[in-house]
């Protein structure tokens, strides 16, 4: 038996420093988060885009953050995938930690999931980590094998010989939990397919197989005659053809990812937006008429170091070298810890509903800014909006996945009437110690009186929370004699009920006895002494000797 070798060649673990399969110099750069950072400055200041030496000099120093989900990723796969080694039944090449399998005559067979795309793996939590993949995409994928025959016998009447007359990938097929979903070909490089339920957030399997065949001839030759020194004259030689076929996967879980937004929609007496938007899975945020929230999320892409080496299976033993392949995978992680309108101006959230959820850790090599504390992981965004455009046509939610959106419609939001209200504030008595006042609160378009009680909403009274009646009004006794009473309307979560209100207020000032005789005092005077000017002008213009008007007395 032939003893197995390993022999590793020293290489860099990373791709080149030079775009390829198509993709600019300057969106190249930005995909090797991950990547160790040695800046070779001299050689990207020598380049003639200078926009683009800068941002590769950056990321030669340390990874970049992206917006969205860059779909060049998408296209660096699929052309780093047709660079796979082309090879011949004497070896097999996988990156260093494929399963391999062997049958009879076919050794080191195995399949690889190279990509899933679009897909996106979300580091949620330390332990929450799904790879989101969209509903309908693409799985690509390695296969390789050599074929091993048994060596040459031979005797002084027996030879026996071993010949490889035939083998292939007879064809590769992916599953969706078990079912058959796609196929394709016979190729060391299959693309197939799938189409998932995104009507669960459990995950999906999907494995790749492939079938491989090789027939093979046995010839054992014979000798059936011998001349006088013993040499075989004549051979008898039999044929015969075996042929083998083997079965090789590789499995991997995804979580379907397809953003759905529900909610509600309403339009403040001013001409405002008001917008509460529920969503099925975590994203990136949404659109507004006049600005759009953002999420907590970034993204970042990053080669699969599973594939930084390939290795070359032969009869002889194993070698291994640096890959030429270096598959990427989109990663999103929270930056912040709540989501942020843009810009503040115009928008406005109003609420936040999700749960408190500790971020994760980034590899050690990955060198970017995520968030170290709890962060909000939304499920719902109430937000206000100066706009003059009140209809749904131009809100969209972006996905964590490249390319998956949803824009919002008139049938998945609910519209909820937004009328003004009118709080009056009058005072009823007044003691030297107390005040008695009556809160009547209504509604402006309707003139229906609302009533607070049981429900979130309420009168804020000199800083004391209190509910109208079902006439819409309240009455009570505050001690106090003197000075401004103050009461405002607080309305509830306009989403919450029908109609929903806008806010309201009014003061009223209280006057003491002495306070109350000189206001009486003085609203005589004013008018007694401006009678009295006006005569004393006429007396003075017309001549008329009438001042002053006890002069006749």
């Amino acid at each position: 038996m032939l003893a197995l070798t390993l022999t590793v060649t020293p290489s860099a673990a990373h791709p080149s420093n030079k775009s390829d399969h198509g993709l600019n110099e300057t969106t190249y750069c930005t995909l090797w988060a991950g990547d160790e950072d040695v800046s070779n400055v001299s050689a990207l200041e020598s380049r003639p885009n200078e926009s683009s030496a800068e941002l590769c000099t950056i990321a030669a120093g340390t990874d970049i953050p992206l917006d969205t989900p860059p779909k060049a990723v998408e296209q660096w796969n699929r052309g780093d995938l047709q660079e796979f080694p082309t090879t011949d039944a004497t070896q097999s090449v996988h990156p260093l930690n494929a399963t391999l399998s062997d049958g009879r005559f076919i050794k080191d067979a195995y399949t690889e999931i190279f990509a899933v795309q679009p897909s996106t793996r979300a580091r949620l939590s330390p332990t929450d980590q799904p790879l989101y993949v969209a509903s309908n995409g693409t799985l690509l994928g390695t296969v390789d094998y050599r074929v091993a025959v048994p060596t040459a016998e031979t005797t002084d009447n027996r030879r026996t010989n071993w010949e490889v007359v035939d083998h292939e990938i007879v064809g590769t097929r992916l599953l969706v939990d078990g079912d058959v979903e796609s196929t394709a070909s016979g190729t060391h490089t299959p693309e197939l397919p799938y189409s998932l339920d995104s009507q669960t957030d459990e995950p999906h399997s999907l494995t790749l197989v492939a079938e491989i065949a090789v027939t093979v001839e046995r010839r054992v030759s014979v000798c059936t005659a011998r001349d006088a020194r013993g040499t075989c004259l004549e051979w008898n030689t039999q044929r015969e053809r075996r042929t083998e076929t083997h079965i090789v996967r590789d499995s991997t879980d995804v979580v379907a990812y397809d953003l759905t937004i529900s909610g509600y929609h309403a339009v403040y007496p001013n001409g405002d937006l008001g917008l509460v938007v529920y969503k099925n899975q975590p994203w990136l945020g949404y659109s507004l008429p006049n600005g759009d929230v953002r999420g907590v999320w970034r993204f970042y892409s990053a080669r699969d170091p599973e594939w930084d080496t390939l290795v070359t299976s032969t009869d002889e033993g194993q070698t291994v070298d640096h890959s030429s392949l270096h598959p990427l995978q989109v990663h999103a992680y929270p930056i912040e810890t709540g989501p942020t309108p843009s810009p503040r101006r115009t928008v406005t959230i109003l609420e936040t509903y999700g749960v408190e959820t500790q971020p994760p850790t980034l590899p050690e090599t990955v060198l970017l800014g995520a968030t170290d504390e709890p962060y909000t992981a939304s499920y719902g965004i109430a937000t206000r909006t100066k706009s003059t455009e009140n209809d749904l046509t131009a809100v969209t939610a972006y996905g964590l996945v490249r390319g998956v959106e949803a824009d919002a419609s008139e049938s998945s939001f609910v519209t909820v009437p937004l009328n003004e209200s009118e709080l009056t504030l009058d005072v009823l008595n007044t003691t030297e110690d107390s005040v008695t006042v009556r809160v009547s609160l209504r509604d402006t378009q309707t003139g229906e009186p609302i009533n607070t009680h049981g429900r979130e909403e309420y009168v804020v009274l000199q800083g004391q929370r209190m509910n109208t009646s079902d006439n819409g009004t309240l009455t009570t006794t505050l001690s106090q004699s003197t000075g401004s009473v103050s009461a405002r309307y607080e309305p509830g979560r306009w989403w919450r009920s029908v109609p929903g209100y806008v806010g309201d207020s009014d003061v009223v000032y209280v006057r003491g006895p002495i306070q109350s005789t000189l206001s009486v005092l003085y609203e005589v005077a004013v008018p007694v002494s401006l009678f009295l000017l006006s005569v004393f002008f006429i007396d003075r213009i017309t001549g008329w000797r009438v001042w002053p008007p006890w002069r006749r007395l």
